[in-house]
């Protein structure tokens, strides 16, 4: 009798150990699988998507990063000082995608975007939209979405 009992215990504390590491093991991948999407912001914090404004001024850097891509932009304002302005697009890859290339922007090169300004008051902006007169195409190239109404 008392064989039985140790087998019936080993074998119960076995089963219990299998499930504990599977359930161990499903909770590890379901964390783990949400991990690159909690990661991703939410750009309508940051920008003010209802009020998109036009910028237009001179490249005066681009850098491709990840996860975005940003140009920095010389902009005259309305007492005519130059003011620059840090402006991010899209990701890379996304951007390619859409025809807008390392090669589409240069340093001096004029540009024309229609952006949504932070609303923290800095002078940074998410694109919505980017003409560059040197590739004469319109490009969707930004994290900023038009907001319906």
């Amino acid at each position: 009798m008392m064989i039985k009992e140790g087998y019936a215990m080993r074998r119960a504390l076995r089963l219990s150990a299998f499930f504990f590491s599977a359930f161990f093991s499903a909770l590890l991948s379901a964390f783990l699988s949400a991990a690159p999407v909690l990661a991703h912001h939410n750009t309508s914090g940051t920008y003010d998507a209802r009020k998109p404004v036009p910028l237009i001024g001179t490249v005066r850097e681009v850098q491709w990063r990840n996860p975005h891509v940003f140009v920095f932009v010389d902009v005259k304002d309305e007492a005519g000082s130059v003011v620059n302005w840090k402006v991010e697009l899209l990701a890379g890859l996304t951007l390619s995608r859409e025809g807008f290339t390392r090669d589409s922007l240069h340093v001096g090169d004029p540009i024309n975007m229609t952006a949504c300004l932070a609303k923290d008051g800095s002078h940074t902006a998410g694109v919505q939209f980017i003409f560059v007169p040197s590739a004469l195409e319109n490009h969707r190239a930004g994290v900023c979405k038009a907001v319906s109404r």
